[in-house]
């Protein structure tokens, strides 16, 4: 038996265990940058299995790497530790509000078996390279007043956890990444391999008029409400400008809409994400979008007064790769479960990396409903994890071996979009 079908077989023997576990992070869901119990309990598997852990990495982040020697190429393997905010579901955290209903605990599940069967397999002597597994904290972009709160105290400088590891040089001696995330509404094993997706930018905007009574004397009011739905108003006559090519999209919450209806509202506030699919899409786009709010407030006289808080960088997966893995999904699936060239309308933290080392962000099987809703299920653990793990383990195989000859060839071939420096440059331009 050759190492590879060590790390299959070992893959088989222990899913249970990995399955089990999967399960209690997800009756135990933890937002982005709380989630101590989580990491324990990766952490805690990680050295039962024979690693040496980087641990508190970006408050809650672990690293480890197959050889503990500095290897190159070196492919990170990730998992992301955060739940989402679903509080109407009946899984949800009483407290919190918090779920799994983004599925991270399953890629956690996968970033654990397989370091488990590439530590049993002792396959590494044979590999010409590396491979590490990071946990990544707080992927999902909420709770931004308590991110804005850890970034004033210098816990923190970037509210996404993948950029904060950037920041802090954790990915530092990495050349490529992979990970998997659960797909909506796929409930028996399936691939998906995107070729792009969204990045955005948040903001937050502060209407502030002068209050009055409502009833008796508005004329000595201004009402920033009717600012705010001005402002709404013009963001939504931009919409028929948006070309499909760049898949733009603005989308809005108000989160203070004033104190009482009896008093003219000069408090009101928003949530605001401009999303498109390039860098520069994204910039033109805000431009237009606070140029449309701004008015709101000119037009009745009100101080607007707009928060950049950075967001995520478009995804931007290699080809390569995806290719590779759906070769190699293959051996598991038949081709009709497998969907390739795909456009990722969402965004994810993960997009930054992949402007900084090859990357690619596959999307799996085993759940039904929809991502971040009350009817999201897991209905098949071993389409979700199983599959997805046997599959990455036969890519980074493939990657590594003959001196990794494919992972040296992407890379040479790949170069970065960004430099890290021109990276974190082009973050803080954001945070005003």
């Amino acid at each position: 038996m050759t190492k590879a079908q060590q790390v299959q077989d070992l893959i088989g023997k222990h899913i249970s265990t990995v399955i089990d576990i999967v399960k209690d992070i997800g009756t135990h869901p933890e937002l982005g940058y709380k989630e101590f119990r989580t990491s324990g309990i990766v952490n805690d598997y990680l050295c039962q299995s024979g690693y040496k852990t980087e641990t508190n990495l970006a408050i809650t982040g672990i690293k480890t790497q197959l050889k503990m020697q500095n290897v190159r190429p070196n492919i990170a393997v990730i998992g992301e530790l955060d739940g989402i905010t679903c509080p109407e579901s009946t899984h949800a955290d009483k407290l919190t509000g918090a779920t799994h209903h983004c599925g991270h605990h399953l890629q956690l599940g996968v970033m654990m078996l397989l370091a488990k069967a590439f530590m049993d397999s002792d396959i590494s002597s044979e590999l010409g390279g590396n491979i590490s597994f990071i946990a990544t904290p707080a992927e999902e972009y909420i709770e931004l007043d308590y991110r804005a709160k850890l970034r004033k105290t210098n816990e923190i400088r970037y509210f996404g956890g993948k950029q904060e590891l950037i920041h802090r040089g954790v990915f530092d001696n990495i050349d490529a990444a992979v990970m998997v995330h659960s797909q909506s509404n796929q409930s028996k094993p399936f691939v998906e391999l995107i070729k792009s997706g969204n990045g955005f930018i948040a903001e937050k905007i502060n209407y502030t008029g002068k209050t009055a009574h409502a009833a008796a004397s508005p004329e000595e009011g201004i009402n920033a409400l009717h600012a705010a739905i001005l402002g709404v108003n013009n963001v939504n006559a931009l919409r028929e400008t948006l070309r499909d090519k760049d898949h733009s999209c603005v989308h809005y919450i108000i989160t203070k809409g004033g104190d009482a209806v009896n008093s003219i509202p000069a408090d009101v506030r928003l949530e605001c994400f401009v999303r498109s699919g390039s860098v520069e899409t994204i910039s033109d786009l805000l431009a237009k979008t606070n140029r449309a709010f701004i008015a709101g407030g000119e037009a009745l006289g009100a101080k607007t007064e707009i928060e950049l808080l950075s967001g995520y960088l478009p995804l931007v997966c290699n080809e390569q790769m995806n290719t590779l893995y759906a070769e190699k999904a293959t051996q598991f699936m038949s081709s009709e479960q497998i969907r390739q060239g795909t456009y990722f309308k969402a965004s994810t933290d993960m997009g930054d990396l992949t402007h900084l080392m090859p990357a690619i962000h596959v999307l799996t099987g085993g759940v039904k409903g929809s991502l971040h809703t009350a009817d999201f299920e897991v209905v098949d653990y071993h389409a979700a994890i199983e599959i997805p793990a046997r599959i990455m383990a036969s890519t980074l195989i493939d990657l590594l071996s003959d001196n990794a000859t494919k992972m040296r060839s992407i890379i040479r071939e790949n170069p970065p979009l960004l430099t890290k420096h021109a990276y974190t440059n082009l973050l803080d331009s954001y945070f005003t």
